[in-house]
């Protein structure tokens, strides 16, 4: 626990080759699990009998490290809006291209990891929290971020994989699961190159935050696959316009009187950044899941049309309301 100590580097050593041999691991592969503890690991594989020598040719590389850049961002920015085709993504999704790092390449076919940060949900908020933390904020965005992603390949997988072409009531569903024009092109560049067959995405949840509840832990897509997706990406572009805003806060204000069928609720939350209270109206049973929120300080999100004037009142037409499941609760 001293690593100023003179024998510090010896015995890490010595434990290091202890569990490689209890687990039956090379040392690397250990290395980078104490090493990535406290991160969540996307590990992006591109396979084709081809690249058996750990290689790869440049052009199919190339595309690989660039599509690994556009899915994080259009999966940052379908945690920020639900939306079929975002044409400009918003600054804080741009932004998650520089947040995020890449690990060293591994063989495997060819495998580029994706390193984001996690967070322990016991290090979150406390009970009846009165305001967010936004170093926290900043911290659960990279975790959500990595749950949109797992979500919406998982969803996306399931429709390329069913023996019919998706119906547009699917495809426009998917989009609140976080699937996007872009999210799709970033998996069509990679496999419609030459030298690549299949692309299988690979989530390596951390080991201090449970997996999110319907989050998918292996996902591929071939060329067959492909086929579907990008029909799918077609009419997300050409056909289909949805945009609803996702918000993430805690709970800090509760009214209802006895005779009212809704109740309201304010949730501090980050837009642009900055705190700010959003306020939303909600029937019976959501309100009581609220108030359990509120007491336990769990985390919660919003979907729906938000309304935030500068200088006014922000609000927003709820479409979906629930516990942030990104940090592994699904209570």
């Amino acid at each position: 626990m001293k690593p100023g100590a003179p024998d510090f580097a010896k015995r890490t050593n010595i434990l290091l080759n202890d569990l490689c041999r209890i687990e039956s691991r090379d040392a690397i592969t250990v290395h980078d699990a104490i090493a990535t503890v406290y991160h969540d690991v996307t590990d992006l594989r591109a396979s084709h009998p081809s690249l058996s020598d750990g290689s790869i040719p440049l052009e199919a590389g190339y595309e690989l490290f660039i599509s690994a850049k556009r899915l994080r961002v259009a999966s940052a920015a379908a945690s920020i809006r639900r939306q079929g085709h975002f044409r400009n993504f918003p600054a804080r999704a741009r932004d998650q291209a520089r947040e995020v790092r890449l690990g060293q390449t591994r063989r495997g076919s060819y495998i580029v990891p994706i390193i984001s940060q996690a967070r322990s949900p016991e290090d979150v908020y406390a009970p009846q929290q009165e305001h967010i933390d936004i170093e926290v904020e900043e911290t659960l965005f990279d975790r959500r971020v990595t749950a949109t992603m797992s979500r919406a390949l998982g969803v996306l997988e399931e429709m390329a994989s069913a023996r019919r072409q998706p119906t547009l009531s699917e495809i426009a569903d998917s989009v609140g699961e976080g699937v996007s024009y872009e999210l799709c092109q970033a998996l069509t560049k990679v496999v419609n190159t030459e030298s690549v067959g299949a692309l299988d995405i690979t989530f390596n949840w951390s080991r201090v935050a449970a997996p999110p509840p319907g989050s998918s832990a292996q996902v591929e897509f071939n060329r067959d696959a492909i086929d579907i997706v990008d029909r799918i990406s077609r009419h997300l572009r050409t056909q289909l316009y949805t945009r609803e805003h996702v918000i993430y806060g805690v709970i800090t204000d509760l009214s209802r009187r006895p005779e009212e069928e809704t109740g309201r609720v304010g949730i501090e939350t980050l837009i642009k950044r900055r705190r700010r209270t959003v306020w939303i109206d909600l029937a019976d049973e959501p309100y009581h899941l609220a108030v359990r929120c509120h007491d336990t300080g769990t985390p919660v999100r919003v979907r729906g049309v938000l309304s935030s004037p500068p200088g006014g009142t922000a609000s927003m037409e709820v479409r979906q309301f629930g516990p942030d499941t990104s940090l592994g609760s699904d209570e």
